[in-house]
């Protein structure tokens, strides 16, 4: 019957799909939402039905069918393999700060990401939505959310904040009326309680469900609490309570957990000393896909072997046991890690959503501030031009400085004795040629030509023999020896201002006012020239960064971005090392 009622809804709601204009998807999704509470797969049907259609549909109403989509799925109890739908829905309906649906997207978001297993993530969402359903009537939805927040508090070992999560979801499930609800919560906070070992409250909030779910007759509710309750008994080792409340769960085992309700009444045989019923059971558990279950069979059959002195069969059960303890351990190994992974990726995922809060303020600012930026970039735009302008204009300044002290560097140079050598030799031959002519006034003019670029290379040699005799000076100066022969350990203690004001002094001797120079050349920061003075008297990098009290990283650091100032173009340390060396 109830499945020919769900064809005919079915039906009528095609044939509505049909017939009407531009409402059809909305009532047709008013259908879909309904269904999914009683008969998801109805829903799930239904929606498929809209599948190729709905794209052309307003966001809107797109948005609600991802959200029915995503609902019905879990309805049915289809794990939910990816978030990308899901987070579309929840954006769209916080931008729109929906009141109604944004509270269910957020529900189903934790829905989600639970599936996913991301616990952390699905905790955020489910906490996201109870704080977004303040106010709200549908006290079916925010049971759940409290339900499933209590849930993950489980799952993630938080047994102390458990309780009174689930006892928010009884309130919300009493206010709304719903009687199967409330049987649910109360199974949930004894469960609570027994991870918290107080059997007392356990047992209280066990009994209280059953006598509930007993009073509106639901037999299959008794048996799913008196499943859960039996096994707390058994694990209590109170063998009578748990025999009739295992009496109540067999009643409807086929809607239960088989093999949970399997373990318990082994356990309770065994613990009865009834080892033939109690292997009995342990032996259905095998047929288990569950490793636990298989586990624990054998433990129970290898216990029970032993105890009869069968030895074949105890080193059997045993080897079984061990290799299914194996496999059991690897699983939780495995969820470990998982765990781990899912708390690392909610760590990312919360700086995302701290970027997103960031980025919706700037939007709300952005409308504010938006003529006063207009006006400020008119500002900008001119003073940057002027900036560029006088850019551009010391760039060419500094170029030109460059071009002239590479000038006179060269002017100085071995290059320069060597081309005017060169030119000696080609003034020697045309004296040879002009003495052949007889030609007595080119024959002067090259003698003289040739004697001024002599003296021109006897002036360059002698400055060079100067500034040989120089550099050896400083090299046997005493502030040039403290700064190279200081130990690690004494670099920073040793050297004063006075030192520093010293080796300026010695090296602007030695080298024709190098600083005054090079300051003129570009208006350097302090530690900078120091860096460069260290550079001109052949100090390593690592001593400089701990002479200048630096890392080695910000000292190549300082030499790159140095480099740049002076060049206007991007070099290599080794670059301005080479550049300082020859300044």
């Amino acid at each position: 019957m109830k499945t020919t009622m769900l064809t005919l809804v079915l039906f009528f709601a095609f044939l509505h799909l049909c017939s009407c204009g531009g409402h059809r998807h909305s009532s047709a999704l008013l259908t879909a939402d309904s269904l999914a509470q009683t008969s998801p797969d109805s829903a799930l049907s239904l929606l498929k039905q809209l599948k190729d259609s709905i794209g052309h549909e307003p966001e809107e109403t797109r948005m609600y069918y991802h959200l029915l989509c995503t609902k019905a799925q879990d309805k049915a109890y289809i794990a939910h393999t990816s978030d990308s739908l899901i987070r579309q829905v929840v954006r769209y309906y916080r931008r729109r700060k929906d009141p109604k649906h944004l509270p269910e997207a957020l529900y189903y978001a934790g829905r989600v990401y639970r599936d996913l297993g991301d616990a952390p993530q699905a905790l955020e969402y489910f906490q996201r939505a109870i704080e977004a359903a303040k106010g709200s009537t549908n006290h079916k939805l925010l049971s759940l959310m409290y339900s499933q927040t209590g849930m993950l508090f489980l799952y993630q070992d938080i047994y102390d904040k458990a309780p009174e999560m689930f006892r928010k979801a009884y309130h919300y499930s009493t206010l709304a009326q719903d009687s199967i609800g409330i049987v649910y919560r109360l199974r949930d906070i004894g469960r609570s309680f027994t991870t918290l070992q107080q059997a007392d409250s356990a047992i209280y909030y066990y009994r209280k469900a059953d006598e509930l779910a007993e009073r509106i007759g639901n037999l299959h509710l008794r048996s799913i609490v008196n499943s859960e309750l039996s096994g707390y008994y058994t694990d209590l080792e109170r063998y009578e309570e748990a025999y009739k409340a295992m009496q109540v769960a067999i009643v409807q085992s086929k809607a239960t957990n088989l093999y949970a309700l399997y373990s318990t009444i082994a356990s309770y045989y065994k613990g009865n000393n009834q080892l033939d019923s109690a292997t009995y059971y342990y032996n259905k558990m095998l047929s288990a896909n569950d490793y636990i279950y298989k586990k624990e069979a054998y433990r129970g059959l290898y216990n029970i072997a032993r105890a009869k002195n069968k030895n074949e069969e105890t080193f059997t059960y045993l080897d079984q046991y061990l290799a299914y303890t194996d496999s059991v351990q690897s699983m939780k190994q495995a969820e470990i890690i998982r765990k781990a992974n899912a708390s690392y990726n909610y760590q990312l995922n919360q700086k995302e959503a701290k970027s997103f809060k960031i980025q919706t303020f700037k939007e709300k600012r952005q409308k504010v501030l938006f003529g006063i930026a207009f006006i400020f970039s008119i500002i900008l735009f001119i003073a940057y031009r002027e900036y560029h302008k006088r850019k551009e204009q010391n760039i060419k300044t500094q170029r030109q400085k460059l071009d002239r002290i590479q000038k006179e560097q060269y002017k100085q140079s071995l290059a320069q004795i060597e081309k005017n050598r060169k030119e000696i030799e080609n003034l020697e031959v045309s004296l040879q040629e002009a003495t052949a002519s007889q030609d007595e006034l080119r024959h002067a003019l090259l003698c003289a030509q040739k004697e001024l670029i002599e003296k021109s290379n006897e002036q360059i040699e002698a400055r060079q023999k100067v500034q040989t005799q120089a550099e050896i000076t400083l090299k046997q100066s005493a502030i040039y020896k403290k700064f190279h022969n200081l130990l690690p350990q004494e670099e920073t203690n040793k050297i004063n201002n006075s030192d520093w004001e010293e080796l300026n002094h010695t090296i602007d001797e030695t080298y024709n006012q190098f600083s005054q120079r090079l300051l003129e050349f570009y208006p350097i920061s302090d530690i900078e020239l120091k860096v460069c003075l260290l550079i001109k008297i052949g100090i390593p990098p690592r001593q400089i960064a701990a002479l200048t009290i630096r890392s080695k990283q910000a000292v190549t650091s300082i030499r790159k971005r140095l480099y740049k100032k002076l060049f206007d173009e991007d070099g290599s340390p080794e670059q301005l090392d080479c550049f300082i060396q020859q300044f």
